[in-house]
């Protein structure tokens, strides 16, 4: 008896062999073929799938694509520079690529020289002719002011309209200086100008204007004429003439021969000056006295050390009077002290303060963080904003050059050139 398995097929079974084998082939055959057709139906929707997939993969990069370059796009847009003001006819906001894509007559390469305490320095500069720019913006050339505003708000002085559109000082929006792009806030993601001009004279100061984002033209000012009446006669000048200032105090004749002019300092006798002797705390404000054109004030005994006798007493009251000079918080005044740096530079200052040469608040604004100055830190508090305002006018250019040494006592020579550079040079 023979066994065969459950669920076989018994007719099938009872064929003979050939037709057996025949049977199983052909069933074999069905089935690939069955598989086969499914399979490749399910190819067919997988790539037909992928493709799909593709697709919409490519659009994807695509607008990611489209987006980077309106980022970019709007980056570049960002305007490095903008003309404003009521001398303006049309407002102007500047990319750095359009002032790149001005034409040839607007484009300037040329060597500028400019003068800082390091001494001359000389760069390539590459930019756009200001002049223009304000024509182009309607500017009408008349009695006006250019102020330029910088971004880290360092105080600037206005610029004559005259001056900005004279063509032999050449001011210009410089987006390159010796073939680099400019980087004065150490952010190569913003675009920056700076603004150069030549020099009117040999040893000016005060010729670059770094970080500028605004350009404000003021409206022209009506020239109205004076009156003869109105006209003050200007103070007579007696010349006067020292033979102790050596080539060693060269830097200080000019200086010393207006104030002995105008009787603001006095020789020591023979006809000399003695430019390497010191100022006293008493001497110096007389000297501050009459150089803002004050009259002396009597003693109120308000120094343990002055008494109403002694020849300072009623200049020191002035000077006291008028904010320009303080006393020791011991109560006294110190008037045999030598005066140091730092204290002429704190008096200077009030002095041009007081004479409307800046104003406080522009004055503030100078702080010792943006010296030049290599002992920028010894400087105190009381008189840092005075340091630096007088550092940025050059006052001190030709006696302290790297380093301030704000406790140096000061001599004559250097006295004088203090306060004629503040408050008589014209």
């Amino acid at each position: 008896m023979v066994l065969l398995p459950i669920g076989l097929n018994w007719k099938r079974f009872s064929l003979p062999v050939e037709r057996r084998t025949q049977e199983t082939a052909f069933h074999w055959g069905c089935c690939y073929f069955y598989a086969e057709k499914t399979n490749r139906k399910k190819i067919k929707t997988w790539r037909e799938s992928m493709l799909k997939r593709t697709k919409v993969l490519t659009i994807a990069l695509a607008i990611i694509l489209v987006l980077s370059q309106v980022v970019v796009f709007a980056e570049d847009s960002e305007p490095v520079v903008t003309i404003t003001g009521e001398g303006v006819e049309t407002e102007l906001s500047l990319t750095l690529d359009e002032l790149k894509a001005m034409p040839a007559e607007a484009q300037i390469e040329e060597e500028y020289i400019y003068n800082s305490k390091g001494g001359q320095k000389s760069v390539m500069v590459k930019g756009v002719s200001l002049a223009y720019v304000l024509q182009e913006a309607g500017v009408v050339e008349g009695e006006a002011e250019v102020t330029f505003t910088a971004s880290d708000d360092w105080p600037i002085d206005p610029q004559p309209l005259t001056d900005v559109m004279d063509e032999e000082l050449q001011y210009v929006l410089a987006y390159e200086v010796d073939g680099a792009v400019i980087d004065e806030d150490e952010n190569p993601d913003n675009d920056e100008i700076t603004v150069y001009r030549k020099v009117k004279e040999e040893g000016e100061f005060n010729t670059v204007f770094k970080m500028i984002v605004d350009i404000n033209v003021s409206g022209l000012v009506e020239e109205v004429a004076e009156e003869e009446e109105n006209i003050e006669e200007e103070e007579e000048v007696v010349p006067v003439e020292f033979t102790d200032i050596t080539e060693e105090f060269g830097y200080a004749e000019e200086a010393i021969n207006a104030l002995a002019g105008k009787g603001i300092v006095d020789g020591v006798g023979d006809d000399k000056y003695a430019p390497e002797d010191y100022f006293t705390r008493a001497q110096f404000a007389k000297i501050m006295v009459l150089s803002l054109g004050y009259e002396p004030e009597e003693y109120q005994g308000g120094f343990s050390d002055v008494s109403a006798e002694d020849w300072e007493a009623d200049y020191v009251q002035a000077a006291v009077d008028a904010g320009i000079f303080e006393g020791y918080p011991d109560g006294t005044f110190g008037p045999d002290n030598v005066i140091t740096r730092q204290e002429i530079a704190a008096v200077a200052g009030r002095g041009a303060v007081t004479a409307e040469v800046v104003s406080q608040e522009k004055l503030d604004k100078f702080v010792m963080e943006k010296s030049a100055y290599l002992d920028k830190d010894s400087v105190p508090e009381w008189a840092a904003n005075e340091v630096a305002w007088l550092e940025a006018e050059g006052i001190f250019e030709d006696f302290a050059v790297e380093n301030f040494e704000p406790t140096l006592e000061v001599d004559r020579a250097q006295a004088a050139v203090v306060v004629y550079k503040t408050l008589l040079q014209e």
